[in-house]
Formats: structure tokens, C-alpha cells, sequence
């Protein structure tokens, strides 16, 4: 089969922005992983998430490299740590939700709450248990 018979999709090829995958197996990715992380994320409704990184740039310097010891040091956390740390972030009034980032500290939660070691030295605001 010609790889460009692959990329169609209901006969025809994409066009703009778009899944080159149909609609109907995009809404069941969605429906999965949307429900899942849902009932992860343990956050009440009415938190106020904040809007901006309140830290300087030498901070959040000073922040990266304490992270980037820590990772060299301890390396990864599982996958079941890392998720705990990451719905803790979500929950919490200092993350960023459109850059995922922390207000706290600059750190992009996504990236920090995998990093090992002790989850006291790495949370600004100490919120993680393990």
C-alpha cells in the first residue's frame, strides 16, 4: 500500500489543522484519557488557579539547578510517585494551568514531579509526600 493511501482518512486526505485520523476514534481518545485524568486529578471545584510565574529569573535559575542535582543524584521517580506529585500540582492554587507550570518556583510540573530524591527540597511549598 502507497503511504499516502495510509494518511486519508474516510477516502480523503486532511486538510488544515486537522487528525488525518476520523472523528469518531479521536472522541474515544478523549472520552478515555479526558475520564481518566479526571479521576486523578483531586482538585476542588472552586480552586483559584494562578495566572503567572511570581518568581525571578534567578530564582527559577537557582530552582533548576537544585532540580537538575537532585535528578543527576536520585534520577526518576515511578510512574505511581509521579502521578500523586503531578495531581497534587494540579490541586494546588500555585499551578498554572494553560503553561502547566508551578507560580511557586517556574518549574514545569510535568517535567519536575519525575525528578527522585527528597519531594520536600523539591516542592516550593512542600505539598508532596513522597
Amino acid at each position: 500500500m502507497d503511504i499516502r493511501e495510509e494518511l486519508k482518512s474516510a477516502g480523503a486526505y486532511p486538510t488544515g489543522p486537522v487528525s488525518a485520523w476520523p472523528e469518531i476514534r479521536n472522541e474515544s481518545l478523549r472520552n478515555t484519557y479526558g475520564a481518566e485524568q479526571a479521576e486523578r486529578v483531586k482538585a476542588s471545584p472552586g480552586v483559584e488557579h494562578a495566572s503567572e510565574v511570581k518568581t525571578s529569573p534567578v530564582k527559577m535559575a537557582r530552582g533548576l539547578a537544585k532540580s537538575a542535582s537532585q535528578a543527576l543524584r536520585y534520577g526518576k521517580v515511578s510512574e505511581v510517585i509521579r502521578n500523586e506529585r503531578y495531581d497534587t500540582c494540579q490541586a494546588c492554587p500555585a499551578f498554572i494551568e494553560n503553561s502547566k507550570r508551578c507560580s511557586e518556583c517556574g518549574c514545569f510540573m510535568e517535567a519536575k514531579t519525575w525528578i527522585g530524591g527528597d519531594p520536600k527540597a523539591l516542592c516550593p511549598l512542600k505539598k508532596w509526600e513522597r
